[in-house]
């Protein structure tokens, strides 16, 4: 990621020390100084790096990297896969009922289960083992 001067002044402001700060730097630690009300403000633009940045912000990267790193270690028996959870930033033609600015575009890899969904609605998929995505919202064929 590509962070801004005030961004990184805000990561070293809230570190006691120099040492502090070389040894616990990371791209997460930099984006979690940033209020989600500037991510959500008109000073940012409604760009892709502004919008990881806001993903990781809210919690979704780790919960997305959980989700993968279970179902791996699982062989397929736990956790969720997708072909594609891709986060984009809720526009006017967008409708979803969401506190967050971002939606999910998903396609669940299975030809038939695919449409856009809330960020809470991927949360209540990745939390609970029983629900099928097609049954919480998007698009499902037969």
């Amino acid at each position: 990621m590509v962070f801004a001067i005030g961004e990184i002044k805000g990561y070293l402001n809230k570190c006691k020390n120099i040492k502090d700060a070389i040894e616990n730097l990371s791209e997460q630690s930099i984006v979690d100084c940033i209020p989600v009300d500037c991510l959500d403000s008109l000073n940012y633009d409604k760009n892709n790096e502004n919008l990881l940045k806001y993903e990781s912000q809210i919690g979704m990267t780790k919960l997305k990297e959980e989700q993968q790193t279970i179902y791996r270690n699982s062989n397929g028996g736990r956790g969720r896969k997708w072909m594609a959870c891709s986060p984009k930033w809720i526009s006017g033609r967008h409708t979803l009922k969401t506190e967050y600015a971002i939606f999910y575009w998903v396609n669940y890899g299975d030809d038939m289960t695919y449409g856009a969904f809330s960020v809470e609605e991927i949360k209540q998929w990745f939390s609970n083992p029983e629900i099928y995505l097609h049954e919480i919202g998007g698009t499902k064929e037969r």
